[in-house]
């Protein structure tokens, strides 16, 4: 890993690891993740000490894995922040400007974005330190919402394959990403290259995997279906002061999940068991955690109900400059 005071990428280096092999990458990386991960009961710790929003010594990255919520989530993590802490990225555009990453003269403290965990970007942390957490969801309701996004967003690179499309032949479609298991594949680092279809391990080594994964090498996380729940998590551990949002990113058009036919709904399951397997042990861990925290649902509706009001006094403001303009 570089020195605090290195804001330069060694071409060599970068090239070389390009040329690793994928799973060669993931493992290096698992390492750099083991040493340097503030664990779930760290977190804990944190949480009876009733931490500040600082960044005393670590990094904290969010691993977005699309159509679970994040973009929303990137806006909330950012204004916790110093905005010159933060940098949002893809891994396609990371990898064609790696140097970017750094400001200050150091890698930046905050780094979001939909990322792998083959990505070069773990070889670059230069603080003592690391926070890292995600967001899961619900197997069915994301492939559906995926379908949702790609056929009404002309910029995405999928959009032409994905347009004209019923929701069976997207699923079924060999040139669309995130299928099947893209949760699981995400997570880890299986998704690149399809390097999936050539794995010889059985779908319970993945699943035992990917739980692992999420269990020790992820701060925290949080299920699509709890949003409001990971965000209360999210204050008491990382002590951020402001959780209030607006949901961000939805999907133009969607689809009326009681009207996809059984056949479909499947063929869905089938695609995804894996995914499956791990949505249903995030949801007890999730629980359990939000558990040990002190936390319940008194403390999510109180939340709930000031973010309500925040929306609306929000919304009368907006409306008052307007009136003002006219």
């Amino acid at each position: 890993m570089p020195k605090e005071s290195q804001f330069k990428i060694d071409q060599n280096q970068l090239e070389h690891w390009y040329k690793l092999p994928i799973s060669e990458r993931n493992t290096k990386n698992n390492k750099v993740i083991d040493e340097l991960l503030l664990g779930w009961n760290r977190m804990k710790i944190r949480a009876a000490k009733k931490p500040l929003p600082g960044l005393a010594g670590f990094h904290v990255i969010f691993f977005h894995i699309p159509k679970t919520g994040g973009t929303t989530l990137d806006y909330l993590t950012a204004k916790n922040y110093r905005i010159d802490y933060v940098y949002q990225v893809n891994a396609p555009a990371f990898d064609q400007h790696v140097s970017g990453v750094f400001k200050n003269k150091a890698m930046a403290r905050v780094l979001m974005g939909h990322y792998e965990l083959n990505d070069y970007y773990h070889q670059l942390f230069d603080r003592k330190k690391l926070v890292q957490f995600t967001m899961i969801r619900e197997p069915i309701s994301r492939v559906v919402s995926y379908y949702d996004y790609l056929r009404t967003s002309p910029n995405h690179p999928k959009y032409s394959i994905a347009k004209d499309l019923s929701l069976k032949e997207f699923v079924l479609h060999k040139d669309i990403d995130e299928m099947p298991n893209g949760q699981t594949f995400r997570i880890l680092g299986m998704l690149r290259d399809n390097l999936w279809k050539n794995t010889k391990k059985t779908d319970l080594e993945l699943i035992d995997e990917v739980k692992y994964q999420l269990e020790h090498r992820f701060s925290l996380f949080g299920l699509t279906e709890f949003y409001d729940d990971f965000l209360v998590m999210a204050q008491r551990t990382l002590g951020w002061n402001d959780i209030f949002y607006e949901r961000m990113n939805s999907s133009k058009e969607k689809t009326d999940k009681s009207s996809i036919p059984n056949e479909v709904i499947e063929i869905i399951k089938e695609q995804n068991s894996i995914d499956i397997e791990l949505y249903n042990f995030a949801k007890e861990l999730f629980k359990k955690r939000f558990d040990e925290l002190g936390l319940s649902t008194k403390h999510v509706e109180e939340y709930k109900n000031l973010n309500k009001k925040y929306n609306e006094l929000k919304t009368q403001q907006i409306q008052s400059t307007l009136n003002r303009e006219c």
